[in-house]
C-alpha cells in the first residue's frame, strides 16, 4: 500500500494552473513563498507521502529553494512528526514528505508547509 498523494491547500490562496505567477501585492514583485496545508491518510506501513503543489501534473513557476514543514494536526499517533519535505525533482510538480513513523492505518496527519522561491 501507499499513502495517497494530496493536493496542497494554500492559505489564503496559491497557484491553480501550470506555471501560474501570482502577484505579492499591488505594484510588487512575484510571490516569494506559498503557505499551505495538506492532510494525509496513513496506511499503517508507509513513512513518506507525495504532496502535489497544485494537482500533481501542473507545475510551480519556480524550483523551490526550500520547504519548511511541520505537523499541525490529525488523529494519528501524537508522536509522529514530519522529518523532512523535499522537492521531488520532477519539474516543480510535487514534494516528498517524510514522517518519523508510519501514520496509523486510516489515521490522518495534517502538515503545514511553506514553499520558498
Amino acid at each position: 500500500m501507499a499513502i495517497a498523494a494530496v493536493n496542497a491547500t494554500y492559505l489564503p490562496s496559491g497557484p491553480t494552473a501550470d506555471k501560474q505567477i501570482l502577484a505579492f501585492g499591488p505594484g510588487s514583485s512575484q510571490e516569494i513563498a506559498y503557505i499551505g496545508t495538506a492532510t494525509f491518510t496513513g496506511d499503517g506501513a508507509t513513512t513518506s507521502a507525495t504532496l502535489n503543489y497544485i494537482d500533481g501534473t501542473a507545475a510551480l513557476n519556480f524550483t523551490p529553494s526550500a520547504i519548511l514543514a511541520a505537523r499541525s494536526g490529525g488523529n494519528t499517533t501524537a508522536t509522529i512528526s514530519v522529518v523532512s519535505a523535499v522537492d521531488a525533482g520532477n519539474s516543480n510538480k510535487t514534494a516528498t514528505v517524510q514522517f518519523s513513523a508510519a501514520p496509523t492505518n486510516g489515521g490522518t496527519i495534517t502538515v503545514t508547509f511553506i514553499v520558498l522561491k
